[in-house]
């Protein structure tokens, strides 16, 4: 059985920020209310949400036999606060799905085992994996929190069917990465920055995508409403981020 400090090891090695097991077993609903969320009608059109719903669950599913989620995290950091141009940071910096599968594919290779790389276009929810390693938790705005780069991180994750060491069993056994649950639940500021309201003010962390920004600047171009207020963004949108605390102090070394 691998060791989880030499997949950390090995993710460090081709240039993750950091890296955590879970083992594959299927999301709760408590964990991923998606089902609550496809029942609300908050996805809009975006209808491959829609398929492969016990897929995005299970990644079971996605690899028969799979017994481990290897969740990677590549830090990108805040919007430059000198552009004027109304692009989100996430676009400000690099083309994030290349890179990170890249890193994937080099850190399975480095570990010699099989394994599905994925990273945002796969069916199974990148942040919720990352959740469940114990990597941070799900925010009221929907997105991971890592305890060190708040949410300016990127994901991506390998499904592999070998048996390597999770942070379940450390925790299993007494020991236990860092103290991560959530932490929002008397903070409202990305509720109250979103001009919108596209976020669930209370209950499970949820977002309606007709009421946010980026899902009218990001991707596929759709015709904005004429009460969506997207305060001059014109790809994706930053405002809850930039409203989070726990990305007030967050320093990125690339």
């Amino acid at each position: 059985m691998l060791s989880l400090d030499d997949i950390k090891q090995a993710a460090l090695a081709v240039g993750f920020d950091d890296c955590s097991v879970a083992r594959a077993d299927a999301l709760t609903d408590d964990e991923y209310p998606l089902r609550e969320w496809l029942r609300q009608g908050w996805h809009g059109d975006l209808g491959y949400m829609e398929r492969n719903v016990e897929m995005r669950l299970d990644p079971r599913l996605l690899v028969p036999g799979a017994k481990s989620v290897i969740c990677c995290v590549s830090a990108y950091g805040p919007p430059d606060p000198q552009r004027t141009d109304g692009v989100a940071a996430y676009a400000q910096h690099r083309e994030y799905h290349s890179v990170v599968k890249a890193m994937l594919f080099a850190l399975r290779e480095r570990l010699g085992i099989d394994g599905k790389v994925c990273c945002d276009t796969v069916p199974i929810s990148d942040k919720h994996w990352a959740a469940r390693a114990g990597l941070g938790w799900i925010g009221r705005h929907t997105l991971l929190i890592t305890p060190r780069w708040g949410t300016w991180v990127n994901l991506g994750e390998i499904v592999t069917t070998e048996e390597v060491e999770s942070e379940e069993r450390r925790m299993e056994n007494g020991e236990r990465r860092t103290e991560v649950g959530d932490r929002c639940t008397r903070c409202h500021r990305c509720v109250d920055a979103c001009p919108n309201h596209a976020l669930a003010p209370d209950g499970p962390p949820m977002l309606d995508v007709r009421r946010c920004t980026a899902y009218y600047t990001t991707h596929q171009q759709r015709p904005l409403p004429p009460d969506v207020d997207t305060r001059g963004y014109t790809q994706g949108c930053d405002l809850c981020q930039l409203a989070c605390p726990f990305n007030g102090i967050v320093k990125i070394h690339h």
